[in-house]
């Protein structure tokens, strides 16, 4: 059964998937009344059929339906590569509301929120009105990058590192409570002459697998010293660069940052190192032979991404890191899910536990922020704070501060 609403100029187009034709006719009329086209349908396929050929800007999936589940019309949306905004409609409670969005963000859908049932005309203009559309890029340079044999790619990434083109942006960091900036994380980007922008996505793993994740490094650790040097004089800010997994298998890493250090007379005690959960679990014991040899050298540690890999407390608590920072998938929801505050909470009482630093990276909100504030978080980074950026930019930004 399809029904069709439309009218003159409309904001965007809403296909909606409900097996309760009345519930599903009354959205479409709420839709509707909000300046919206809607399309209803309580057959899966002939949803996927229209989401293909009609392209919705929206699409409102319940999520418990008698002949289909709502959880598989979210992996198949995500099968057909639709960009369209991805509202949740259900009675059910909170937590498998939470794990219905966590489905959805996992399949690489623009999740927009959920419209509570029973619900009002108030109710659907919301949702709509908070469902911004962000289509997903097309990543052009992925083919090119595909196309480069090992050769051409160790060719194309030197002479980035050489010329300029393989660039750092920076993100700020700030202290939770008052929002004092407390430093900033270097971050690599590659402006290819030719096809345009990489994505590190893209190029990093290439490089590590190459075995040339070092001259990504020592291109980044060059840049950003050579920037920062100039800010470490007047103050006590810090500058966190990342160091790749298969650098933590190399014995040469703490000279090489030593002198890069020295060349631009930063102190080692003013760089932060920022090593993933997995990769300083991946062998434990080479790990903490060069882990604890930085830090000898007097550079700060950090365990990035933490919460999404398998360590034990054991293996944590044996490593030298002084900063733990929390994954930004438990930091978005903030505010908005319970359980994202319980494993907020339990982090932080962990990391403060061991003596650490505590970052939350990927704030995204006010609300975020403050709960962080009200947990006791120590820092927090992310767009709500600043996106990164280039120097000439993050100058204007310190400027506007």
């Amino acid at each position: 059964m399809t029904e069709t609403a439309g009218e003159a100029q409309p904001l965007g187009r809403v296909l909606i998937i409900d097996d309760d034709h009345m519930v599903g006719r009354m959205l479409a009329s709420h839709i509707r009344a909000s300046g919206y086209e809607a399309k209803l349908t309580d057959d899966a396929d002939e949803f996927i059929a229209l989401a293909k050929e009609w392209q919705p800007t929206h699409v409102f999936v319940d999520l418990v339906m008698g002949t289909t589940d709502g959880l598989a019309v979210l992996g198949l949306l995500a099968e057909a590569g639709i960009e369209a905004a991805v509202v949740i409609q259900s009675g059910m409670g909170g937590r498998v509301l939470d794990a219905a969005r966590q489905v959805a963000q996992a399949n690489g859908l623009p999740y927009a929120g959920v419209l509570n049932k029973p619900f009002t005309r108030s109710d659907v203009a919301a949702v709509l009105a908070k469902a911004v559309v962000t289509p997903r890029k097309a990543e052009p340079t992925q083919d090119a990058l595909h196309e480069w044999d090992a050769a051409r790619f160790e060719e194309e990434l030197r002479s980035a590192a050489s010329s300029g083109s393989l660039t750092v942006v920076y993100q700020p960091k700030v202290t939770c409570h008052e929002q004092r900036l407390v430093g900033f994380e270097a971050l690599a980007r590659w402006e290819h002459p030719d096809v345009g922008p990489i994505s590190p996505v893209l190029f990093v793993p290439r490089a590590e697998s190459a075995g040339l994740v070092h001259v990504i490094t020592d291109a980044v650790a060059r840049a950003a010293l050579a920037w920062f040097a100039g800010r470490a004089e007047s103050t006590r800010e810090r500058l966190s660069i990342n160091v790749s997994a298969s650098e933590l298998a190399t014995t040469d890493l703490h000279g090489r940052l030593h002198r890069v250090c020295a060349e631009f007379g930063v102190a080692n005690e003013r760089v932060v190192l920022e090593v993933t959960e997995t990769s300083a679990m991946g062998d434990a014991n080479v790990s903490l032979e060069v882990l604890t040899r930085l830090r000898l050298d007097g550079f700060h540690l950090s365990i990035d991404d933490f919460g999404t890999g398998y360590s034990s407390m054991t293996q944590l608590a044996s490593m030298p890191f002084t900063e733990v920072k929390v994954d930004r998938s438990f930091v978005q929801n903030l505010g908005k899910s319970l359980p994202a505050e319980v494993m907020v909470r339990s982090m932080l009482q962990l990391s403060r536990g061991l003596g650490l630093e505590c970052t939350a990276e990927g704030v995204e909100s006010s609300l975020a922020l403050e709960v962080l504030s009200r947990l006791g978080c120590d820092f927090a980074q992310g767009y709500h704070i600043g996106k990164p950026m280039r120097a000439e930019d993050l100058e204007a930004w310190l400027a506007a501060r």
